[in-house]
């Protein structure tokens, strides 16, 4: 009798402690799953805020337009601005101003962000584009343009929604106008605008 009992407490035993190391278990993978979870969410997060930091630090411009063409001036004197271009390169914006004179063409590139500028390039005009024929029907007419938060503006509530990334000034018969690149989504749409007077000339979606 005494035999028996002590069995079966015995095994009572035994399953009160198997059922505590199972609970224990399953107690451990719970925390062991929450904890993944937290990390899991935690690497979301952090993935997160880098991409927002990383296209926070693609659009920094701390040369304004003027500063550039001033810039471009000093390098360049008696000559005349055909075209002028703001956008990344390597993820770091840069100007790239083009200008003539009565025989050559002059390029230079200006870094957006530390103001450091870049003599890319000189080269003859065509003899069809010299003696001021191509500064005659290129130059930009730069008085009392708008600026570039203007224009972002003006190109973004045109679209509706998202960013301004890439600007461009250029000319077309007798009128300057910038042209404005708004990225919404996974989608570009280019916003042409007035250079003086702010109005949307064009819109359309890019391919």
């Amino acid at each position: 009798m005494n035999k028996k009992m002590i069995v079966v407490g015995t095994l009572c035993l035994s399953f009160a402690l198997a059922g505590c190391t199972k609970t224990d278990k399953s107690l451990e993978t719970n925390q062991q799953s929450k904890v993944s979870t937290e990390v899991s969410q935690s690497t979301t997060q952090n993935s997160s805020s880098t991409s927002n930091s990383a296209t926070k630090k693609q659009i920094k411009i701390n040369v304004s337009v003027e500063d550039a063409i001033k810039a471009y001036n000093e390098a360049y004197p008696n000559t005349s601005i055909t075209s002028l271009e703001l956008d990344p390169s390597f993820g770091v914006y840069y100007y790239e101003i083009k200008g003539v004179d009565d025989f050559k063409e002059y390029e230079v590139k200006i870094n957006a962000e530390t103001g450091d500028l870049k003599k890319d390039r000189e080269e003859t005009l065509d003899e069809d584009e010299q003696n001021g024929v191509e500064k005659t029907n290129e130059s930009l007419d730069l008085k009392n343009i708008k600026s570039l938060e203007d224009v972002s503006k003006i190109a973004q509530d045109s679209v509706g929604e998202g960013t301004a990334i890439e600007w461009s000034l250029e000319r077309d018969l007798s009128v300057t106008y910038w042209e404005v690149k708004v990225q919404t989504g996974n989608k570009e749409m280019t916003v042409k605008i007035n250079a003086q007077t702010g109005d949307v000339l064009e819109k359309k979606l890019d391919d």
